[in-house]
């Protein structure tokens, strides 16, 4: 340590904080740094923990003068279980002798046509996609394959789905456009990329729909992947716009799906939980509403003479319960062009009313449930939708695996999917009728693992380790 240490001039106190006194293994932590007022070679800087061991970090949206370090955050990995502990960052005017290179995240070859990144985090092997807009499952952008290595198995099987997705109100029936991930491509930038950290930005532009409110609106997704850690996390921002759905109001909020493939017969997830527990509706009257359209419509497909209606058709099969949501929303696609624009305001035309009154002025808008854990294979339409909550997690129940979100704004109402029937599972930050609920500019922090409390995991997340850079002292 002391040769590591031999030209630095001066060290500063990194102080952390852990009020609650939370277990943290592995967090990331990101410190931003200011040396202004000191002359810091930017190749210069060596960080101990409480227990002087030199430990890795990476220095991320630096602002220097040459080899002069004026600005900089860095980001590093940290354990701790008690309430304050105090690292070190040594520093001076001249670079610091290395102990060798740090693996860290490793860039591995590309699977998929459209793969932009694919990553071994130590923790994960993931791809993130640009998408390819064919209007197919297997062309959405975001990420789609997702894979913890200690368990070895993708999670999106065939790469048939995506993780990260946005869609309504954009992309709802209304709008005449569905599944942004299907229909859009993402230019994806690399802001940072290193052993430590990597941020992408995938930047799109809403296609133009029915909806006049929603026209000409772009879209930013950031993403974080952290080294040897179960936590990545995302933003989303998009253009600000005002409209309705299901008559109701919509000011800047969204819907992000995240989705998970796993084959007939099968589901990556067998229950679903809320922080402290789950208050939620069951079953999808609006996907009954809408599943009847859908089958009357195909009903007189061949008295209506039309190849896209007969392709449709071909492409569900005998039992649309069977495929994916996605074949469901199909129809109402003008980038599919299986209906036209006036054809899909007809269909809507009756929808909407019928699920208004089904979903909000029946029985069904005071039959709150609460469970602990909920099966929701067994729920009609093996669909629930709980209520106000920025705390949750998806579990199988079988291999103790769980998927863990905190989302940074409290989500009103959820959608939540696990179809044996299909192998598909959604966790969606919608509540009935595609209504978005989750404000735009939110974060969502993801973990998946084997944890021993999914709580303890959130609470984490939504309260991070506090972290400040101290008054310099000088040492030579």
């Amino acid at each position: 340590m002391n040769s590591i240490l031999s030209n630095a001039t001066c060290k500063f106190q990194i102080m952390l904080n852990n009020p609650d006194r939370l277990v943290r293994k592995k967090e990331p932590v990101i410190t931003k740094l200011n040396f202004t007022d000191y002359r810091i070679h930017r190749d210069s800087l060596v960080l101990v923990d409480d227990k002087e061991r030199e430990i890795p970090f990476q220095l991320i949206d630096v602002r220097a003068e040459g080899d002069r370090l004026l600005e900089a955050s860095i980001v590093y990995l940290v354990d701790m279980d008690k309430l304050v502990a105090s690292y070190w960052l040594y520093a001076g005017e001249e670079p610091a002798p290395r102990t060798g290179d740090f693996k860290g995240i490793e860039k591995l070859a590309l699977t998929q046509k459209d793969g932009f990144r694919r990553l071994d985090t130590g923790h994960y092997i993931l791809e993130l996609c640009s998408g390819t807009a064919d209007g197919t499952s297997y062309g959405k952008w975001g990420i789609r394959y997702f894979e913890a290595k200690a368990e070895g198995k993708n999670l999106i099987k065939d790469c048939s789905n995506a993780i990260g997705g946005f869609y309504g109100p954009f992309f709802t029936p209304k709008n005449g456009l569905i599944n942004p991930p299907e229909h859009t491509t993402v230019d994806c930038v690399v802001e940072e990329e290193g052993p430590l950290y990597c941020r992408y930005l995938f930047k799109g532009t809403v296609p133009d729909g029915l909806d006049e409110n929603l026209k000409g609106k772009k879209f930013a997704i950031t993403w974080e992947f952290f080294y040897n850690t179960p936590w990545f996390r995302r933003k989303y921002d998009v253009d600000d716009f005002s409209t309705t759905v299901d008559g109701i109001p919509v000011v800047n909020k969204i819907t992000v799906g995240d989705e998970f493939e796993s084959g007939q017969g099968d589901r990556v997830f067998t229950s679903f939980a809320c922080y402290g527990g789950t208050y939620y509706r069951e079953g999808d009257l609006y996907a009954n509403i809408l599943s009847e359209g859908v089958h009357k419509l195909l009903e007189h497909a061949d008295e209506q003479n039309s190849p896209n209606i007969q392709r449709y058709k071909e492409s569900i099969g005998e039992d649309i319960n069977k495929v994916s949501w996605d074949f469901f929303w199909r129809l109402f696609c003008v980038k599919e062009g299986i209906l036209g624009a006036e054809e899909i305001k007809r269909h809507i035309a009756d929808i909407i009313p019928e699920s208004h009154k089904q979903v909000h002025q029946s029985e069904r808008n005071e039959n709150v449930k609460f469970g602990k854990f909920v099966d929701v294979n067994a729920a009609p339409e093996q669909t629930i939708f709980p209520m106000s909550a920025n705390k949750t997690a998806e579990l199988n129940d079988r291999t103790g695996y769980a998927m863990v979100w905190y989302t940074s704004n409290v989500v009103s109402r959820y959608q939540i999917v696990q179809r044996n029937d299909s192998g598909w599972v959604n966790w969606g930050t919608n509540g009935e009728n595609e209504h978005p609920e989750l404000p735009t500019g939110s974060v969502i922090y993801s973990a998946y693992g084997q944890f021993d409390d999914w709580e303890a995991e959130a609470d984490a997340m939504e309260k991070n380790i506090d972290s400040k850079q101290g008054l310099g002292q000088m040492l030579k």
